[in-house]
């Protein structure tokens, strides 16, 4: 799973404050700080898990383990 740095802008759009993906959140914490200071004027910015096809993937293989097999 990535994780992925995401901000509001003074327009209330969303907006992704860092192109990188990062393989653990503590990563995108450290990179945190220095987005604040990249973007003074987001309103807020936070960390957020990256919910791309390979995540939707991943949930529907895990509720369903068997769904490619017909009984």
């Amino acid at each position: 799973m990535g994780w992925i740095i995401m901000g509001v802008d003074e327009c209330g759009m969303e907006f992704r404050a860092d192109q990188k993906t990062f393989s653990t959140s503590d990563a995108a914490y450290d990179r945190l700080d220095e987005a604040r200071e990249d973007y003074p004027e987001a309103r807020r910015i936070w960390v957020e898990e990256l919910r791309d096809k390979d995540y939707y993937m991943q949930k529907h293989m895990a509720s369903d383990e068997d769904w490619y097999y017909d009984d």
